[in-house]
């Protein structure tokens, strides 16, 4: 049907499906539309109808499968868009190992400085900062949902701490960057038709977390410069191994540390110079190039 001759309610259909992809749209758009606005013939309804919710819900779901598709559930997938998924993924399994690290930094920090779960000024509500521990297991095991209620209890104890609004609840929300960003990359990149992550090597990573964790925790005050060096370290890691995805998705989590580092700075005039050096440190993490490891295609470690 030309445009001179569309009905309101195709053409909001079509303006729905513009948040697909192009590369997607150019096969299925005209299909899509057709199935519609099947049985649709009603004047009134061509005219001020709208699409409906359940309509719009598939839609923005389906959006997001194709703008982070994972290749093997869709045909004729641009090496970009799964390019693009992958490094959103690792991002997210970052942020899952980020919580592990908080985790276990948070236990040790009651036993070691609180003097123990019972003690006095201990608040209930910190169990739920121990929901990354099921959360991590979950994803390895294919309970998408499940791992994303648990990681999201975290950012939801991040969000009701911040208070009243004010410049604490700003400079708290900065440091909490980094977890908000990766549990959105979780929760995006790990649709229904993703893959699941591979157990037996994260296991050895989700282990190496609790232990820095557990260091971390320990040496109050130190958690910046360990993630920092921890982000780092693996990013040689990944460049020797040619790990393109893990990799880049590196650099975005040494960007998003790099945030509050910058708004200290910025904001309150403090320069100290272990956090000068880190900067420095993650900042090059971000802006290195990447290595790709010849003939073979993205994986994420």
């Amino acid at each position: 049907m030309g445009g001179s001759g569309m009905r309101n309610l195709e053409r909001r259909y079509r303006t729905l499906l513009k948040v697909l992809p192009r590369w997607y749209r150019r096969d299925r758009e005209e299909e899509m539309v057709g199935i519609f606005l099947a049985e649709r013939d009603d004047d009134l309804d061509l005219e001020h109808s709208w699409p409906g919710w359940g309509e719009t819900w598939a839609v923005l779901g389906l959006a997001v499968r194709t703008h982070l598709a994972a290749g093997a559930a869709l045909t004729s997938v641009p090496a970009k868009v799964v390019w693009r998924g992958e490094v959103v993924r690792a991002l997210g399994m970052l942020g899952l190992l980020l919580g592990l690290y908080y985790a276990t930094s948070a236990v040790v920090q009651v036993f070691t400085l609180s003097g123990g779960p019972y003690a006095a000024g201990v608040a209930w509500w910190r169990v739920l900062e121990l929901a990354p521990f099921v959360a991590f297991p979950a994803l390895l095991s294919g309970r998408r949902t499940l791992a994303k209620v648990a990681a999201g209890a975290p950012a939801l104890l991040s969000v009701a701490s911040l208070g009243q609004p004010g410049p604490a609840a700003l400079m708290w929300t900065v440091f909490q960057l980094p977890a908000l960003v990766t549990f959105a990359c979780l929760c995006l990149g790990f649709h229904r038709e993703a893959p699941i992550p591979p157990a037996r090597r994260l296991l050895w990573w989700g282990g190496g977390a609790v232990v820095l964790g557990a260091v971390g925790g320990v040496a109050a005050g130190t958690g910046l410069l360990l993630l920092g060096l921890i982000t780092a370290g693996a990013r040689v890691f990944a460049f020797v191994r040619g790990d393109a995805v893990f990799g880049r998705a590196l650099s975005l989590f040494a960007l998003l540390q790099l945030v509050p580092l910058v708004f200290l700075v910025v904001a309150w005039d403090e320069v100290v110079t272990s956090r000068t050096v880190l900067s420095v440190v993650l900042l090059l993490v971000a802006v290195l190039p990447v290595r790709r490891r010849s003939k073979a295609a993205p994986q994420v470690s």
